[in-house]
């Protein structure tokens, strides 16, 4: 990520012109780095090696965000990366489906983790897969119900975003299904006013009932009874130990990267298990950089919605607004599963979703194509011809 953050900058002043694209998220994402460099600086964690690994990712995450911005600047890249997306996707729901379908025990079918895990696609927790997938089936399903492409295109698209949502179901992560159809809800709820209600409740409809009809074809009998299963006292019990944590440090936290070191002294039940993660990134957050951290985050959340449901304004008709509108719910996606999981712990899962909040947020402030600007005056235009005609 440093290579390419120096390219950039070697190019703008090859160029000599270093040109910053404005964005809300900048603002939030200092404060954050503002409370971890206090942490470090005052001494204030439990575990400055951790913190310093911790705070090494997170600069890795500020810059991704950065140069997307920064790199997002017309509508042709914004379509680029929606088939880009939209195939890696697709191919890697394929490639999770059949090595579940084939073999439960093995990365690629070849290796087996050393201390066991619920493998799902190429990660050892199928959480972390359902996760990932939530982020990426929403560009898709928004493609194929925009007016950007038609016919057997549109089926094609469609039918990608139905396989990508069913292999979140396949994984068997309770979480990560209930993430997706909270997507499906958020996304009908904001196209709602936007065209025709009929259309938007049929289409959305259809493809709910198709990822399900996919699921019930492929899934076996373990998959239902998993999902039956709701029995998990764990969670609830790092909950409370979490919060007794921030209470014990509410202002700049322990530390980020610090929470498993810390946790042992608090834990309230018997396990020889390691608990590397509070299984809930809000909690965790809070506990690691306190008020001061936590308020970042929720500054960060709120900026990042304020300006990506802008991307509703011809949203069908443009490549940039469409690829925005999708990165909002995909973001909405993991937002509500990590409050049940710990998926922005995980790197791979952490980079998609901040490249996914500065695409929500650089897309909305792009101008229209022209093809955008043209659809959009000859549909006033029949709407015009319409009044006059009724009149």
């Amino acid at each position: 990520m440093a290579l390419l953050f120096l390219t950039w900058a070697t190019r703008q002043l090859v160029i000599g012109e270093v040109k910053i694209q404005p964005n809300p998220l900048y603002a939030p994402v200092v404060a954050f780095g503002v409370a971890v460099m206090l942490q470090l600086g005052l001494n204030l964690t439990a575990y400055r090696y951790a913190t310093l690994i911790a705070g090494g990712e997170y600069l890795a995450y500020g810059m991704l965000l950065f140069l997307t911005i920064q790199s997002l600047t017309n509508s042709q890249c914004s379509k680029t990366v929606i088939w880009t997306f939209t195939l890696f996707g697709f191919a890697l729901a394929m490639f999770a489906i059949s090595q579940n379908l084939t073999s439960t025990d093995k990365i690629y079918w070849l290796r087996a983790p050393r201390n066991g895990g619920a493998i799902f696609g190429p990660y050892v927790n199928r959480d972390h897969y359902a996760g990932l997938m939530e982020m990426l089936a929403p560009v898709p399903i928004v493609l194929s119900l925009s007016a950007l492409i038609r016919g057997a295109k549109r089926i094609l698209v469609g039918s990608a975003g139905v396989l990508m949502a069913g292999s979140i179901v396949l994984s068997q992560s309770r979480a990560g299904t209930l993430a997706f159809l909270l997507e499906m809800a958020l996304l009908l709820a904001l196209l709602w006013r936007t065209r025709s209600n009929r259309h938007v409740t049929a289409a959305i409809g259809a493809i709910c009932l198709a990822v399900m009809g996919f699921v019930v074809w492929v899934g076996t009998a373990a998959l239902w009874q998993h999902f039956t299963n709701l029995q998990d006292w764990m969670r609830l019990a790092i909950l409370k130990d979490g919060l007794r944590m921030f209470w014990h440090r509410p202002f700049l936290g322990w530390g980020l990267g610090t929470f498993s070191t810390v946790y042992p002294h608090f834990r309230s039940f018997y396990t020889n298990l390691f608990v590397n993660a509070a299984h809930n990134d809000y909690l965790q957050a809070l506990v690691e950089t306190g008020m001061g951290g936590f308020v970042a985050i929720l500054w960060f959340v709120v900026a990042l919605y304020r300006r990506g449901l802008r991307n509703l304004d011809s949203w069908n008709r443009n490549w940039s607004r469409t690829l925005g509108l999708a990165a909002v719910i995909g973001c909405t996606g993991i937002l509500v599963h990590s409050a049940l999981d710990f998926n922005l712990q995980i790197p791979a899962n952490a980079c998609v979703f901040y490249f996914l909040a500065a695409v929500a947020t650089s897309t909305a402030s792009l101008p229209e194509s022209d093809s955008s600007r043209r659809s959009t005056q000859k549909s006033s235009r029949r709407v015009y011809d319409q009044r006059i005609s009724h009149i």
